[in-house]
């Protein structure tokens, strides 16, 4: 974790009740926050879980991590979700998106959840969905005692993101006019423009997610698509394998299901069945007996 770099916060929301939006800060920035606050009685600590998007994603996940936090709170369970650099209502280029920034971003909003609402610090939960997928392994902490990958990005080192970039000759090429002018203008296979900053090449080329995972004790629960063109479902199972110390692990590889799980593409079933799998996971993990 990285606690040494909170500090104080900005607060932008008139009260600590159900989907408040913050402002928190984080490495001298002001990160978009949600809390989604389940309804309970005052005083009652109650499970969190943090929810991590993926590269260019937003806290909402086009829908889908707003509905996550919405069941999460019906059972019962508090989340704390955030924008990455350049992405959603981040105030911030795109450029300044690396796994360090995230990490800290990451570790931002959980202490201030902690800190602002009433949360049993025995039951906090992580979640994240293909990069966020990454920092959710990355940061594999005793402090989190359940953990859901979507779609992770989870292979050591960079190779992962080669399709993504257009291949392994693009991504070096991308890589080295990153290095020589501090960014590149990279288009993504949506045609959107991204600027990656030469930090995003060298924090995916440092870090090992695979490594990370094997000291998380905790269960864990991993869905992956079959159908995903993006990022190979192979990520799932290196991810199922590395995970040797964890209490419980279930990976869940989801018939037909794209790298968009239905939040980025017209599949109903897909959405429902990664939504209630992952809740239903989350319950059974955090949630004390009724």
């Amino acid at each position: 974790m990285f606690s040494r770099h909170y500090c104080a916060v900005l607060l932008f929301a008139c009260g600590l009740a159900a989907a408040d939006d913050f402002w928190v800060e984080s490495r001298d920035e002001l990160i978009p926050t949600v809390i989604e606050f389940p309804d309970v009685a005052e005083g009652t600590p109650v499970p969190l879980v943090v929810l991590a998007h993926g590269h260019g994603g937003s806290k909402d996940e086009n829908g889908g991590f707003a509905e996550l936090a919405l069941m999460l709170a019906e059972n019962g369970i508090a989340s704390v979700r955030m924008d990455f650099p350049g992405c959603g209502d981040s105030a911030e280029e795109f450029a300044q998106n690396n796994i360090t920034n995230m990490l800290y971003d990451i570790d931002a909003s959980l202490r201030f959840t902690l800190d602002k609402f009433d949360i049993d610090r025995d039951r906090i939960g992580i979640l994240g969905y293909s990069m966020g997928g990454r920092l959710a392994m990355l940061a594999a902490d005793p402090l989190y005692s359940a953990m859901v990958l979507w779609a992770p990005v989870a292979d050591n080192g960079p190779q992962v993101m080669f399709r993504f970039l257009g291949g392994r000759d693009n991504y070096y090429k991308l890589r080295s006019q990153a290095v020589r002018d501090g960014s590149v203008l990279f288009e993504t296979p949506w045609n959107t423009e991204q600027r990656l900053g030469k930090e995003w090449f060298y924090d995916m080329e440092r870090t090992a997610p695979l490594y990370s995972i094997r000291r998380y004790e905790g269960p864990l629960l991993i869905l992956h698509g079959t159908d995903d063109r993006l990022i190979s479902p192979d990520n799932a199972t290196a991810a199922r394998d590395a995970a040797v110390a964890s209490k419980a692990v279930t990976l869940d590889l989801v018939e037909g299901a794209t790298h968009g799980f239905g939040f980025y593409s017209e599949d109903p079933e897909v959405r429902a069945h990664v939504l209630g799998t992952s809740v239903a996971f989350l319950r059974e993990r955090l949630k004390e007996a009724d």
